[in-house]
């Protein structure tokens, strides 16, 4: 039997919790999914199977919540405890420049371009350049890029909600009630002032999720009471959990349904705190299943495959448009609902196929492939660290700048 072993406070190297690797893949796979069914959900209205492309492309939205739960979780767990310095802060921007941003923008660009050129555009250099400029602001190179902004905002929130925990002493007990409250207050300032059409962009809108994360990592013994406890050990809270997470679910499917469908359905306040609820609900439940599956050795193949695929995800997350753009291109001649569905599906195994295929080689072959597809993982970053990669270079040079 295998569990996670959190370390005892104040230690500063903490252990890894293999559990949210799981948690990666899970919500990567959600992402494809996402992405894969959004074509069937509009271009098959009279289908008999819309309804399963709904329900899975509507399951699958706790994907991006879900990232950020990791990335509250992470941050915290890996931070709370550190003591709280220019170094530390310095040493945190540069690994998510290099991690993160810069990735960002070489990706930004090669979309840029095969968007360009798929739409006929005229080669007009000034013109490219300043719309690229607007679109790397606003992570409209390509839909799925909003995430990594909103991400790249919670890091440069992230110094100042540890300020907030560290330094002015705000109990860490008020995490979970502060995230709702900055999330809700952003929503209603927005829906009755600001009016911003893509509400969804801001991080504000995921702190909820955010702020869980930070909560679970910040009190580990929390997390292990909801979590890992087990036999005699088991707490009410994940069988109250999962009954709320059951009906939750079945009211934003209805309600999402109703809404695709074009039938009456509740709006508003009501499909927010569907989403909310719903997003969060699922991603806890889903890190349940990661406990479940790590103490089952019957299913050692789903969590080795969905940890190796939690190490892939950002760079999947990155790559996998682009072979979907390519599938897509390429539609079926049948419009029956068997062969309709295959097409689906091959649109998901090819996009993710492809993803883990291209970031394996690159990682293992091509030394600078950070730079475009974020960091190798450790298991392949082992296996070329005699040979100095130009991500080595440029760290030296940071740390000398």
């Amino acid at each position: 039997m295998k569990t996670s072993t959190i370390a005892a406070a104040g230690r500063m190297n903490k252990e890894r919790v293999p559990e949210l690797e799981m948690l990666r893949g899970i919500a990567i796979l959600g992402v494809l999914m996402v992405h894969s069914t959004s074509k069937a959900v509009v271009e098959v209205p009279n289908s008999i199977l819309r309804g399963f492309y709904i329900f899975l492309n509507t399951f699958s939205l706790f994907c991006v919540p879900a990232f950020v739960f990791l990335s509250g979780f992470v941050l915290f767990y890996n931070y709370f405890e550190r003591p709280l310095t220019l170094f530390t802060i310095r040493t945190f921007y540069r690994k998510r420049l290099r991690q993160l941003v810069l990735p960002y923008l070489f990706v930004s660009l090669g979309y840029e371009l095969v968007m360009h050129a798929l739409n006929h555009r005229a080669w007009q250099p000034a013109g490219m350049l300043r719309q690229f400029g607007e679109h790397l602001l606003t992570g409209k190179s390509y839909a799925h890029l909003y995430y990594i902004l909103i991400t790249i905002q919670l890091y440069v929130l992230f110094p100042l909600l540890l300020l907030l925990f560290r330094k002015l002493r705000m109990p860490v007990k008020l995490a979970i009630p502060f995230g709702f409250a900055v999330q809700w207050a952003f929503y209603l300032l927005n829906r009755y002032y600001w009016h911003l059409e893509a509400k969804g962009d801001w991080s504000f809108m995921y702190f909820s999720a955010f702020l869980i994360g930070a909560y679970l990592g910040m009190r580990s013994d929390a997390f292990k009471n909801w979590f890992m406890a087990s036999g005699t050990r088991r707490s009410f809270m994940p069988k109250l959990l999962s009954l709320a997470w059951v009906g939750v679910t079945f009211g934003f499917v209805w309600m999402y349904d109703q809404y695709r469908t074009g039938a009456p359905a509740p709006a508003g306040y009501w499909f927010e705190i569907g989403y909310n609820l719903f997003t969060l609900l699922t991603t806890l439940v889903m890190l349940k299943v990661c406990v479940w599956l790590r103490r089952h050795a019957v299913v050692r193949l789903a969590t080795a495959a969905l940890t190796n695929l939690g190490a892939l995800s950002f760079g999947i997350y990155l790559i996998h448009p682009l072979f979907l753009l390519i599938y897509h291109r390429h539609p079926l001649a049948s419009a029956q609902p068997p062969a309709y569905l295959l097409w689906t599906a091959g649109g998901f195994l090819f996009a993710l196929g492809a993803s883990v295929v291209v970031l394996l080689l690159a990682h293992r072959f091509i030394y600078w492939s950070w730079i475009v597809l974020g960091p190798a993982p450790a298991k392949l970053q082992s296996r070329r660290a005699r040979v100095p990669s130009v991500e080595v270079l440029l760290t030296e040079a940071l740390d000398k700048g």
